[in-house]
């Protein structure tokens, strides 16, 4: 059975590869955020490049988990949501109340 890893110009490109990682970024001070989207599709498309390789197995398990993590956190950002507004709702009611106790005690 003929696998691609066997084919000699795919073993050239992965170590071509391999050397470009390998050698040090240089640091620019001028401004960060050109630097800062630079590293994010730099990091991208490592994780593509790694993604890919994996067999069909390991590409599924990893699509399951990245749901499953961006489903919680989702559910978290909506409990943390909803946990604000209650926390809004019930700071109005006491504020309500205190004012309409400190108006009572001060019409006696």
């Amino acid at each position: 059975m003929n696998y691609p890893q066997d084919d000699p110009n795919v073993k050239r490109r992965l170590e071509e590869l391999e050397a470009e990682l390998k050698q040090p970024q240089p640091v620019s001070s001028s401004s960060s955020s050109p630097n800062f989207i630079e590293t994010v599709k730099t990091l991208y498309n490592q994780f593509l490049v790694w993604f890919k390789e994996l067999p069909k197995l390991g590409q599924a398990a990893i699509v399951v988990v990245g749901l499953a993590m961006g489903l919680t956190l989702l559910r978290t950002l909506a409990e943390l949501i909803s946990l604000a507004i209650s926390l809004a709702v019930v700071g109005g009611i006491v504020y309500i109340g205190y004012k309409i106790f400190k108006s009572s005690k001060f019409s006696k």
